[in-house]
């Protein structure tokens, strides 16, 4: 008896010894998935993609399932945070495939979640709110504690609440922000300190479109306090709104101070953009002409790079929307086809009976093909209407760039004191280009180099300016000399050329 009991030790041992090493293997992945979500926590989101991936990568090596689902979704959230959102969805989209598998609740919710915060980033609003209202319904089915529960729900409220203020629905809004604090409250302030600080930022910029400044006050010094008191580091948004704020307080010089500390703070394309847009306008306005350029020229060559990639996520976006529809169908279809297989198998028993039940199930199997056609179609029509959209977008600038032309020309015809700023902001390259070959042109220069560009002959200068044809030559005669242009080079042709070299 004892001999046989060593001989089953000596036969299952190896086997004991490997299940060990695999499920040291399983903890090491479910140790580098808790750290990606610290670091996701802490927004440190490279550092959470890193340990997503490697997490990622072990469960494939290993067939780990649960592993490969949360190692997709922490690379999505990451990507999401970065503002990578093609890559993000087409993770989300491999997470979602594994979890079928796995019919995991809290991350079939989290996974909405975050496929209806990129369809909001890029301006796909309807189709966010039904992605979290679609969350929204899967937290009940969540088997998890109840103030992970409550914070799964102030998520989706503060979310809806974001989404109804980008579609100027403030009533909405405001609903689901202040419905979002209520839950929050409940929730100890260590799990739920970052989305108190970002509700009330929310709330105070609720508050500061409607004009009620008082409250947005109240709001935004509670959220900034609270981020102090706690020693909590990011803080970008909550200064972006205190600026905004100060702003429309007319305390310019207060609110360019919380612009340059969320600068200072802010990594994201979606937040520096607005930044540097709104610290050019307070240089702007303060007459700071070389900051306002300088900030003007950050905006736009980030808008542009910004512009691009939603574009292409917009569309992987709505591909998404319409592959996930055909997904539903083909479901759908397999389950009514494996129906109608049963049933053609007891047609040879049952006859006539059971041939009319296949008609009918024919009938609701076309009338199911006939409304995801029409789904389908609709969604196609709301790419064509974004495309649509996009073009109009571009037709109103150019609308509104030969606006601007007429407007300058006739403040020159008129001999305003506001033409040179008005050309300045319209054509803000050409003094650019004029200042970069002799930093020393003086300004009535420069608004005579204004009337050159614009088509405007000596004599018509002089008319306009009410100075004599002599004065305009000598005048134009010492431009030529400072710019170094040719005495036979036209100058407005001149001017066209510099204009188009620096671009």
């Amino acid at each position: 008896m004892k001999k046989n009991k060593l001989l089953y030790i000596f036969l299952y041992f190896p086997f004991f010894l490997f299940s060990q090493t695999k499920q040291e293997k399983i903890t090491q992945i479910d140790n580098l998935l808790d750290s990606s979500y610290v670091k996701q926590k802490e927004v440190k989101l490279q550092e959470s993609f890193r340990y997503a991936k490697v997490a990622l990568d072990l469960s494939k090596e290993k067939e780990y399932s649960e592993g490969i689902a949360w190692g997709n979704f922490y690379i999505a959230q990451s990507l999401s945070g970065l503002n990578a959102y093609k890559q993000a969805l087409e993770y989300l989209d491999k997470a979602q495939i594994e979890n079928q598998k796995l019919n995991d609740y809290y991350l079939h919710y989290q996974i909405r979640r975050i496929r209806g915060r990129i369809y909001m980033a890029t301006n796909l609003l309807l189709n966010a709110i039904i992605e979290f209202k679609r969350a929204a319904e899967i937290i009940p089915r969540i088997k998890k504690q109840e103030s992970d529960i409550d914070l799964a729900n102030a998520l989706i409220h503060e979310n809806l609440g974001l989404a109804y203020g980008f579609m100027k629905k403030p009533d909405s809004a405001y609903y689901y922000l202040n419905e979002c604090r209520i839950i929050l409250q409940k929730i100890e302030l260590k799990k739920s300190l970052s989305h108190i600080i970002n509700n009330y930022t929310e709330l105070a910029d609720y508050y500061t479109s409607v004009g009620k400044i008082t409250e947005a006050e109240y709001y935004i010094r509670k959220a900034v306090t609270l981020a102090k008191n706690s020693k909590f580091p990011f803080l970008s948004f909550a200064y972006t709104k205190y600026g905004d704020l100060l702003l429309q307080k007319k305390k310019n010089d207060s609110a360019l101070i919380y612009y340059q500390k969320a600068l200072a703070i802010s990594r994201q394309k979606i937040e520096l953009i607005p930044l540097y847009q709104k610290i050019a306008y307070i240089y702007h306005l303060s007459g700071n002409i070389s900051s306002e350029e300088k900030y003007k020229l950050k905006f736009l060559e980030l808008q542009d790079s910004y512009n691009s990639e939603m574009l292409s996520a917009s569309n992987l976006a709505i591909n998404t929307i319409l592959s996930e529809q055909k997904e539903e169908l083909v479901q759908k279809n397999k389950k009514r086809q494996s129906y109608l297989l049963l049933i053609s198998a007891v047609i040879l028993l049952l006859l006539l009976g059971l041939w009319l039940l296949f008609v009918r199930k024919t009938k609701k199997l076309n009338h199911i093909k006939k409304i995801s056609s029409e789904k389908e179609q609709m969604l196609i029509q709301q790419k064509e209407e974004i495309t649509l959209r996009y073009e109009e977008d571009t037709k109103n600038l150019e609308q509104r760039v030969n606006e601007s032309f007429d407007e300058v020309v006739q403040l020159a015809k008129n001999n305003s004191p506001e033409f040179f700023t008005r050309f300045r902001e319209v054509y803000p390259e050409v003094i650019v280009a004029l200042l970069a070959i002799d930093p020393k042109l003086r300004v009535s220069e420069l608004s005579l180099c204004a009337y050159f560009f614009l088509g405007f002959r000596t004599k018509d200068i002089s008319i306009y300016t009410f100075k004599s044809l002599s004065t305009i030559r000598n005048r134009r005669q010492n431009l030529r000399k400072k710019l170094e242009i040719l005495p036979d080079e036209d100058l407005e042709l001149w001017f066209k050329k510099l204009v188009n070299k620096n671009n």
